[in-house]
C-alpha cells in the first residue's frame, strides 16, 4: 500500500504536480454538474487542488477551500502567480479539521480514500467530513470491477508507488458508509471516468474536429452512466447527510 506520509508527498508532487494541473479537472466539472444550489465546497487532500481550482474560478460567487496536509505543495500553488485564481488554500489533517461544524454545503475529495487499508481510518475522516458538511459528502474511489485498470496499475506501481492503491467494489462503499454511523438520507453510487472522456478532446486522430466540444462537460457526465460498471474508472459516491 502506498505510502502515507508527507515526506513521500513532497517528492510525489514534485514529479507529478503539473501534469495533474495541466490534466482536465473530471470531477470539478462532474461537480458541477450535479450540483446547482451549492454556495461553498471543502476539498480535502486536494493535492494539486485541480478540482477545487477549477470550481472556484469558474463559478462566480461560490465560496471553495482546496486542502492538504503537505504544505510545501499549498506554498507551490499558492506561488505560481496565477491570475484570478480565486481558490483558499488550507492545510488541514484530514482526520481532524479546523473548521467549524457545518462550515459547508458539499465536501469532497478525489482518490483518496484509495490510500488507505484500514476502514477504521476512513470511518473516522467519514465522521469528520460530516461534521463540517451542512449537506454532501461526495468521494471518488477506483473501480475494482474494471479489471483492466487495476492490471495496469499493478504493472505502473512497480516503477512509481503512486500507483499503488486500493481498488473498491459497489458494496464495499455502501458497507463503508453505512458502518461509518454518520446520518444520511441517500447514497448514490454514480459511475466516473471512461471511455466519453474523449470528447474533452478538440479534435480526434488524424485531426478530425470533435463537433461536441463546446457541449463536452455537460455531456461527458451523463455519457458515463451508459456505460457498463467493468468499463468505468471510477465510483462516485455521493452522501445526502441527514441534517
Amino acid at each position: 500500500m502506498l505510502d502515507n506520509t508527507e515526506k513521500f508527498w513532497e517528492k510525489a508532487w514534485i514529479r507529478h504536480i503539473e501534469t495533474y494541473l495541466k490534466s482536465i479537472p473530471r470531477a470539478g466539472i462532474f461537480i458541477s454538474n450535479y450540483f446547482k444550489n451549492i454556495d461553498s465546497i471543502l476539498e480535502v487532500a486536494g493535492g494539486s487542488c485541480r478540482d477545487s481550482r477549477y470550481l472556484a474560478n469558474s463559478n462566480y460567487g461560490l465560496h471553495v477551500v482546496g486542502s492538504d496536509f503537505d504544505e510545501k505543495t499549498l506554498q507551490y500553488l499558492q506561488n505560481r502567480g496565477d491570475f484570478n485564481d480565486k481558490l483558499v488554500y488550507s492545510k488541514e489533517d484530514a482526520f481532524s479539521l479546523t473548521f467549524k461544524d457545518n462550515s459547508f454545503d458539499l465536501v469532497f475529495h478525489n482518490g483518496f480514500f484509495v490510500l488507505f487499508e484500514s476502514d477504521d481510518d476512513i470511518y473516522k475522516m467519514i465522521r469528520e467530513q460530516e461534521r463540517v458538511s451542512r449537506k454532501f459528502i461526495v468521494f471518488f474511489v477506483h473501480n475494482y470491477e474494471n479489471r483492466r485498470q487495476v492490471e495496469q496499475f499493478f504493472k505502473l506501481s512497480k516503477n512509481d508507488d503512486l500507483y499503488k492503491i486500493r481498488f473498491f467494489t459497489r458494496d464495499e462503499i455502501f458497507n463503508i458508509v453505512k458502518n461509518s454511523a454518520i446520518k444520511s438520507k441517500n447514497i448514490k453510487l454514480l459511475k466516473f471516468g471512461g471511455r466519453g472522456d474523449i470528447f474533452y478532446n478538440r479534435t480526434f486522430k488524424r485531426y478530425i474536429p470533435n463537433i461536441v466540444y463546446p457541449f463536452s462537460k455537460y455531456l461527458i457526465p451523463r455519457l458515463y452512466q451508459l456505460q457498463k460498471w467493468k468499463d468505468t474508472e471510477r465510483i462516485c459516491c455521493i452522501i445526502e447527510l441527514d441534517k
